[in-house]
């Protein structure tokens, strides 16, 4: 979600808007609450089309089709105005994370999620056809994930069966993209290639049939006949998913996920509320004085919280009783962003140019961030360093300088001799450190200057990811595209590492710590342990060969193992490190069972 700005509206029909949850083809969807204190998502058609019929007629036809549903799996239609200026409706809002947000950073789904999947999408489209209707746009984006399953969203092109056909992508069945006649097998091929996609965390034109798991691969090779009269009907179709041999439920990762969506939209929630509260307490003030007099009465409110941080209006630029839009809003990035971030492209944009003009290309540190060397117009040089560091590195030894980057404080340990350190951490459902290395390569510089030149180029990051984040063009069976902590079942880590004391979170590795031991698992692409001067151990497991570098014990054991080449040397690696304070210690052992489950999972 973002802020409203000062042209968003602040009430639509009865309702406080609070947020922009975000921006479509026919519109903006707002967060608002009604006059009963529901959260609603509010959408409104973009002025441009206001005028428009064909988009008028879409847009009654999303509320005719909105009142007509009322199952547990679609969100309900709950306010209208689509004779309005600028029409809208307001239906429940529904705080989940999107089935494409939930893939990209949890990884595929095991047959208990699916199942789940598989049984709400077809009560949807059963309560959905009977109304004698098509959605004719489910995809990824348009279904959300709630803890007691899915939700089907935008009805905004449903039409009667047998309409005109439409454009668009994967998920669409052929017939419906070839501009053919579209019935209710169409949305019966979309369920299809959104089970690939659950299944193989991929969904393509010829999706991999033998990715899917068993008991459920008839039920989505049915759906996917090229010919629409061989698929199933959603009565049948969840037949056959009711016959899938385990219990509907999704797994652990993805109720965490979940989970997190809802923090965060709780926050977005209260924070927003606080926000539009105080902007409409300034408005009023405007209002009832003169200019003059409303800025004093405004200053005299002295302190005020926003969003969790402190706002001084005495230390505000001169306002005209009027708020002002946010100059740094928030840094929300999604885990599949920073999964996918192009750390080098990031500082290249962010950094060379406006601190100075780099001396050279950006290159890749062994620890996985990225350094440029700046000089500025005075001919000072630094070398600054960008990186997202394990949780556990440093960063509870940092302080707050007093300044914040994207809502968040800016963090600092001061210089060490020519260099200094600065971190944020990110607004995002699962936060993040970014960190800024500063090193002055002129000897004779303050050592404060380092400081001031990292904080000056963390600013410019946060400035860069707020408003586009770079992302790496990775195959679409990279491991680093995997959520790390969904590669092995949380299940058999709790049973080696005893009782949870700790769980440590980055793009790349996972770390839970127990009673009785800890395991860290991570997704990395770099120098291969069987190339160059490693020294190294190979260690069956299975059928499949792993690595141990470096000395092992009955207590500490690293292996790792290589997944595929990738560029000279380097190879991507899924490497599991187990520290056991059992009894009886093993840990080489317990490595090796982790990955026993982990390895046959991976995207081929």
């Amino acid at each position: 979600m973002k802020a409203l700005l000062p042209d968003d509206p602040r009430w639509i029909g009865p309702h406080h808007m609070i947020a922009v949850i975000g921006t479509g083809g026919m519109g903006r969807v707002l967060l608002g609450r009604t006059p009963t204190g529901k959260l609603v998502a509010v959408k409104q058609i973009h002025r441009a089309h206001a005028d428009d019929l064909e988009f008028r007629a879409r847009f009654q036809r999303e509320l005719e089709t909105g009142k007509q549903l009322t199952g547990a799996f679609t969100a309900t239609v709950v306010d209208s105005d689509p004779d309005a200026e600028t029409p809208w409706l307001a239906s429940e809002y529904v705080a989940a994370p999107d089935l494409a947000t939930v893939i990209a950073g949890c990884g595929p789904m095991p047959l208990s999620g699916l199942r789940l999947l598989a049984i709400g999408l077809a009560t949807t489209l059963i309560e959905v056809h009977r109304a004698v209707l098509v959605h004719r746009n489910l995809k990824p984006g348009n279904v959300l994930l709630t803890p007691e399953g899915p939700q089907v969203i935008d009805f905004g092109i449903a039409s009667p069966r047998a309409a005109d056909g439409a454009t668009g992508p994967t998920f669409q069945a052929p017939e419906q993209a070839e501009g053919q006649p579209v019935t209710s097998a169409a949305d019966v091929y979309a369920v299809g290639m959104l089970l690939t996609l659950a299944a193989t965390g991929t969904a393509s034109a010829s999706p991999d049939f033998q990715a899917i798991p068993h008991s459920l691969r008839k039920l989505v090779e049915s759906c996917l006949a090229p010919d629409p009269a061989h698929r199933p009907s959603a009565r049948q179709m969840l037949e056959q998913a009711e016959r899938i041999p385990t219990e509907s439920a999704w797994p652990q990762p993805v109720l965490d996920f979940i989970e997190a969506h809802r923090v965060d939209a709780e926050w977005w929630a209260s924070s927003g509320e606080q926000e539009t509260r105080y902007r409409d307490q300034l408005a009023r003030l405007a209002g009832r004085r003169r200019r003059t007099v409303g800025l004093a009465a405004a200053a005299a409110v002295g302190l005020v919280v926003i969003g969790g941080t402190v706002w001084s209006l005495s230390d505000s630029p001169d306002t005209g009783g009027h708020a002002q839009p946010h100059k740094d809003p928030s840094l929300d990035l999604s885990a599949a962003e920073l999964r996918l971030l192009d750390v080098c492209a990031v500082i290249d944009k962010s950094v060379a140019g406006k601190l100075g003009t780099r001396t050279g290309d950006p290159e890749s540190t062994p620890e996985g961030g990225c350094a440029t060397t700046v000089v500025d117009s005075t001919q000072r040089k630094v070398q600054y360093t960008f990186d997202i560091p394990d949780h556990a590195i440093g960063v509870d030894q940092l302080t707050p300088t007093g300044r914040t980057a994207g809502w968040a404080p800016i963090l600092s340990a001061g210089a060490a001799g020519s260099t200094c350190d600065t971190a944020v951490v990110t607004q995002s459902a699962v936060p993040v450190t970014l960190r800024m290395s500063a090193a002055e390569l002129d000897p004779a510089a303050p050592p404060e200057s380092a400081c001031a030149a990292s904080e000056a180029a963390l600013l410019a990051v946060v400035q860069q990811l707020t408003d586009y984040a770079p992302q790496r063009q990775l195959p679409a069976a990279s491991v680093l595209r995997l959520d790390p902590c969904a590669v092995v079942q949380e299940s058999m880590i709790h049973d080696l590492a005893g009782d949870l004391v700790d769980h440590q979170r980055a793009p790349h590795s996972c770390t839970t710590i127990g009673r009785e031991g800890w395991v860290r698992v991570d997704l990395s692409d770099e120098s291969r342990p069987d190339r160059g001067d490693w020294t190294y151990d190979t260690v069956p497991v299975g059928e499949f060969t792993t690595y141990a570098i470096g000395a092992q014990s009955a207590s500490d054991c690293s292996l790792s193992y290589l997944v595929r080449p990738t560029e000279k040397d380097n190879a991507e690696q899924l490497k599991i490190r187990v520290s056991d304070l059992s009894n009886s210690p093993d840990a080489c052992g317990k490595a090796e069972k982790l990955l026993t489950d982990a390895i046959p999972r991976l995207p081929k």
